[in-house]
């Protein structure tokens, strides 16, 4: 399962790590906002001056929460040029630091309810985790995952459109899964990416499908490699995917379209032509 650890690396992306913004209780509010605009953050941890421990956090919301309670019903507006002034101590609010080794599953409350995370060990943080980044990146995640299902699906319908009726696909999974005494599929919806790559390759059904693959040993190459990236991104052994993955997932789902089509096109030649 993903750790806050992992979350980090993707954000970062391979790019290094950078040194944390922060700023001391001491300081002002408007120091923080200068940091704040200049690095496009909404938040800042607050770090003890002495050793940089976490003592808190202070953000757009809380600065604002603070000037409101802090200006004088007489002062209206105008409280706010003043408020600058303030020191971030008035503006502080609670944060804790959460371990790189965290599992997202056990901080499911507190990203839900924070609109940010820190990230560190021993009250130093070493990265913040925002709203923001959780969604971007498992929206990442979710589109590779959307690739998968729709690769599994074309394999699905690619069996079905070559044995196209019940018992012709039931035949053909006997012949593939004969030899398991256990976990034997019985229909093709249950099955994995490496069950449809042996369905595929078996001896007997080998034939049915090999005017539409013509290279035996070129399918099976690409059948395997398919099925180690969904396993290691299923099983979170891979967090994100590479320029040349992402292109081998979109051109296996292109290939396979296509091959449908030749194939659903062939079998309404060849219908006409008994017709």
């Amino acid at each position: 399962m993903y750790t806050l650890g992992d979350l980090v690396r993707l954000k970062k992306n391979g790019s290094g790590s950078e040194a944390v913004v922060a700023v001391t209780a001491a300081e002002t509010v408007q120091a923080a906002v200068r940091l704040m605009i200049e690095h496009n953050f909404s938040q800042l941890p607050v770090v003890e001056a002495e050793d940089g421990r976490v003592v808190g956090a202070i953000s757009a919301e809380s600065i604002v929460r603070s000037l409101y309670h802090l200006s004088s019903p007489e002062a209206g507006t105008g409280g706010l040029s003043n408020g600058m002034g303030l020191n971030v101590a008035q503006c502080i609010d609670e944060a804790s630091v959460h371990s790189s080794d965290s599992e997202m599953l056990t901080l499911g409350k507190t990203l839900a309810d924070s609109p940010y995370t820190l990230v560190g060990e021993d009250g130093i943080v070493s990265d913040i985790l925002t709203h923001a980044d959780i969604v971007r990146l498992f929206r990442d995640l979710a589109a590779h995952f959307l690739l998968i299902g729709t690769i599994e699906q074309n394999l699905r319908l690619l069996i079905r459109t070559v044995f196209s009726t019940k018992d012709a696909v039931n035949a053909a999974i006997d012949s593939a899964f004969n030899y398991r005494k256990e976990h034997k599929p019985h229909s093709l919806d249950g099955m994995t990416i490496d069950d449809y790559r042996q369905l595929i390759m078996n001896k007997k059904n080998w034939p049915h499908f090999a005017g539409l693959f013509f290279d035996r040993h070129a399918t099976e190459r690409r059948l395997f490699k398919l099925r180690d990236l969904r396993n290691d991104l299923f099983h979170f052994r891979l967090h994100t995917l590479n320029s040349e993955q992402k292109d081998f997932l979109r051109s296996t789902v292109r290939w396979l379209e296509r091959l449908v089509h030749e194939y659903a096109t062939h079998t309404a030649s060849d219908t006409k032509e008994i017709r």
